[in-house]
């Protein structure tokens, strides 16, 4: 007769796959074992000032997520408002994800480019860095120089953004050693990213979208659309709030950028 399993066997959690969104934690398992956030903090066009605010009332607010840029021009404002969240007591580093990008300008010095975003973030670690766009004269370079900084212990994770060709990724991944743990391109309901999202699957790697509302003046556009307009009203949302409820339910990370702290609130509350 078999021996029946214990109540604690039986009610175990199950181990969360690599790229599976869990909607209840908020994070998604990384392929090199780290968690991420799912819903985070977008920095871009927000002058320093702007970004210092934007990341404390998101930190306030419950985000664990920020994601920033060396060509934005904020990182000192980012890192100040994770500092005064931090002073205050309601976060720990620890608990923050912090996310920046290394410019194509920056490509042939990669070691001095990750010292230089640690040192305006204020930060003794970064979790997430990420090529800011294809380059193939040198961003092979650039990448192998975030391999070495995970290996020292200055990132955590690395990644690309803005490779939109299965040949330009496998170019790069071919040429190194570390998987990208996630590319970070241009997603939205109007801009799916379907053949992308196939091919990096079989990396593990996970898609996270830059302008998840539209951008590039289709904001509105999806705002006004007529079945996301329908979803919002069935629902007591607003159009913004499906939209990013649709990103994380399709497996992309989404990172709204707001200077408006009613609007990081609500896009929060999905």
């Amino acid at each position: 007769m078999e021996p029946e399993s214990s109540q604690a066997e039986s009610e175990a959690p199950a181990e969360k796959a690599v790229g599976e969104f869990d909607l209840e934690s908020g994070t998604v398992l990384l392929n090199n074992g780290i968690e991420m956030p799912i819903l985070g903090i977008g920095c871009f066009r927000l002058s320093s000032e702007e970004a210092e605010n934007s990341v404390y009332w998101a930190l306030k607010d419950g985000y664990r997520l920020i994601d920033t840029a060396r060509i934005y021009g904020n990182e000192d404002g980012v890192g100040r408002g994770i500092q005064r969240a931090i002073d205050e007591g309601f976060v720990t580093r620890e608990e923050i994800f912090v996310t920046t990008k290394m410019w194509t300008s920056d490509y042939d010095d990669g070691p001095a480019a990750i010292d230089a975003s640690l040192q305006r973030l204020g930060l003794d670690y970064i979790d997430l860095m990420i090529l800011h766009h294809s380059q193939p004269e040198n961003d092979v370079a650039a990448y192998q120089a975030m391999e070495q900084a995970v290996t020292d212990g200055k990132l955590r994770s690395i990644g690309l953004s803005n490779y939109y060709e299965p040949e330009d990724f496998d170019r790069l991944i071919s040429a190194t050693t570390m998987k990208p743990a996630l590319i970070q391109n241009e997603t939205h309901p109007y801009h799916q990213s379907t053949v992308m999202k196939e091919h990096i699957a079989q990396y593990g790697t996970v898609m996270e979208s830059w302008f998840p509302l539209g951008g590039r003046g289709n904001t509105q556009t999806l705002f006004n659309d007529e079945a996301i307009s329908a979803i919002a009203a069935a629902h007591g949302k607003t159009s913004a709030q499906v939209i990013l409820r649709w990103h994380l339910q399709a497996g992309n990370i989404a990172i709204p950028g707001s200077s408006n702290e009613a609007h990081i609130q609500e896009n929060f509350e999905i």
